[in-house]
C-alpha cells in the first residue's frame, strides 16, 4: 500500500511540475494585449493592476489576506467561512512589509521582480519562449 501511495505521489508531483513548466497560452494572451507575441513592461504592469483590482473585492485600494483567499478560492468548500488559511508563499512574497495587507505598489514590485526573472535575455520584453507559467 505504501508503495502505491508513493508511486501516486511521485506521479502527481511529476505531472504538476511538468504543468508548471509549460507554456500557458491563455495567460500569455491575457497579458499580451496588443497580440504581438511579446509582453512589454507596460503590458505586465497593466496586467498586475487589473489582477490587483480583481483581488481587491471591497475596492478600498488594498488587498487583505482574506480577500486574497476568497478571490482565489483557497478555503475548502466544506470548511467554515472563517476557518484559518495558511499564508501562501505568493502572498508572503508580495507583502514586503509583512503586515498581511497588500498595496498596489507592493503587488507591482513583485511583478517587476518576476518580469526580470522571466526576461532571460534582459531586453525588456518577455517572448513566448521566455514565458513560463505561472508567470507574472
Amino acid at each position: 500500500m505504501k508503495k502505491i501511495l508513493l508511486a501516486i505521489g511521485i506521479a502527481t508531483l511529476a505531472a504538476n511540475t511538468a504543468t508548471a513548466l509549460t507554456f500557458n497560452s491563455a495567460q500569455f494572451l491575457g497579458i499580451d494585449r496588443d497580440a504581438n507575441n511579446e509582453i512589454s513592461t507596460q503590458e505586465a504592469t497593466s496586467f498586475r493592476a487589473r489582477y490587483f483590482a480583481l483581488l481587491d473585492q471591497n475596492s478600498n485600494g488594498t488587498v487583505e489576506f482574506e480577500e486574497y483567499v476568497k478571490a482565489n478560492n483557497l478555503r475548502s468548500s466544506t470548511a467554515l467561512e472563517d476557518s484559518p488559511v495558511p499564508l501562501t508563499d505568493e502572498y508572503r512574497e508580495a507583502d514586503s512589509n509583512a503586515d498581511t495587507i497588500l498595496t498596489l505598489q507592493e503587488f507591482q514590485d513583485v511583478g517587476v521582480k518576476r518580469f526580470e526573472m522571466l526576461d532571460k535575455d534582459k531586453n525588456g520584453i518577455i517572448s513566448r519562449a521566455e514565458f513560463i507559467s505561472p508567470g507574472l
